[in-house]
């Protein structure tokens, strides 16, 4: 009787060779496979381990496995690597949603790895990718911690484009949004509705956000609006103990409003590094009794909807995602197919997108 590992290597081998299952695509996950052939986890284990030794498919950690190319054939792969949440409605899908869809276009697979503001997630990948002979990278960095392993890749001449990010250290393509200009403008949006004391709230770990902050203080100084510290918020409380501060927690947005509040109860209007922290402070603004948009209006960045948004249309400033993702695999297909032509950093252009969030004092 043939033993039961086998019969699963056997019939993932005969739909590879009839072409059921194509090169680069994602077997079932070890669970179907336990199901659908009534066995352990241990023998759907095994018998994948056994695959992946004979290079019939690879396994990536945390994505499952995959049909590996036939010997002798080139294994278009670009790799993404962004440091969302696996399971966070984010930023971060859409650009996977982006980059997945052009790479298809030019004709190479995607593999996503999500690196969750983790240094350390980060690095691991980044060894993985080492590892394995990847067409080339686009690389959302956290930060430059982990420099050497991303200036080997460079040495080792693997195609790199950075993603809204850029490394001092390195000169790599980046493709990212007009942070500041976005901000400058969102602000501006915001005064030209009457207010004058107007709170930022984001966490300036990032070069990302410090355009952004940079926008919101240019903006406010132009108006001839004096800064004032203490109606500004560029760190929480809470940290993450590896890199970066936690997404801001309802306890922390619920400290922030009742602060704003007692230090200067003149504040009408809050503007957020990112939409999650406006939809936290909301929230926490809710909880408090305090009226939106009446007694504290609030504009985001990056305009993606959440659930808890329903109720009001956040004005936010929009991030053209599709284009983003279009420009990194544009430069990076330009750099795989060495053309000699070095490519150029992009920066894409936002827009205000105006919800009913921001109370109007007086007439523009």
């Amino acid at each position: 009787m043939i033993p039961r590992y086998k019969e699963i290597i056997n019939d993932i081998q005969s739909k590879i060779t009839k072409g059921i299952y194509k090169e680069g695509e994602k077997l079932p996950s070890e669970s179907q496979l336990m199901t659908q052939f009534k066995t352990s986890r241990i023998t759907v284990i095994r018998a994948l381990k056994e695959l992946e030794f004979t290079e019939i498919i690879y396994r990536e950690k945390g994505r499952g496995s995959f049909v590996a190319p036939r010997k002798g054939h080139t294994q278009k792969v670009i790799s993404l690597i962004i440091p969302h949440k696996t399971n966070f409605f984010s930023g971060g899908q859409q650009y996977v949603r982006s980059v997945y869809k052009y790479c298809q276009q030019y004709g190479y697979l995607c593999s996503v790895h999500y690196s969750e503001q983790s240094s350390k997630k980060e690095r691991k990948i980044l060894e993985d990718i080492s590892k394995h002979k990847v067409s080339g990278v686009i690389l959302y960095p956290i930060n430059s911690k982990n420099i050497d392993l991303i200036s080997t890749l460079i040495i080792k001449g693997c195609p790199l484009v950075l993603l809204d990010r850029k490394l001092d250290e390195v000169e790599v393509p980046v493709v990212e949004s007009d942070n500041y200009k976005g901000a400058f403008e969102a602000v501006n949006y915001i005064i030209d509705k009457g207010h004058r004391e107007i709170a930022f709230v984001g966490a300036k770990d990032s070069i990302t956000v410090g355009k952004r902050y940079k926008g919101y203080c240019n903006a406010l100084v132009s108006r001839g609006i004096a800064l004032n510290k203490d109606i500004i918020f560029t760190s929480y409380h809470e940290k993450n103990s590896d890199d970066r501060q936690e997404i801001l927690t309802l306890s922390e947005a619920e400290w922030i409003i009742t602060r704003i509040r007692s230090v200067n109860p003149a504040v009408s209007a809050v503007f957020c590094a990112n939409d999650l922290i406006a939809v936290r402070l909301m929230k926490a603004a809710r909880l408090q009794k305090v009226k939106i948009p009446e007694e504290l209006s609030f504009v985001g960045f990056d305009n993606i909807s959440y659930s808890e948004t329903e109720e009001l249309n956040l004005t936010s400033v929009e991030q053209d995602f599709d284009q983003i993702g279009r420009s990194c695999v544009e430069l990076l297909y330009n750099k795989i197919s060495n053309t000699g032509n070095e490519p150029a950093s992009v920066i894409i252009e936002t827009r205000l997108n105006e919800g009913n969030s921001v109370f109007c004092f007086e007439e523009t």
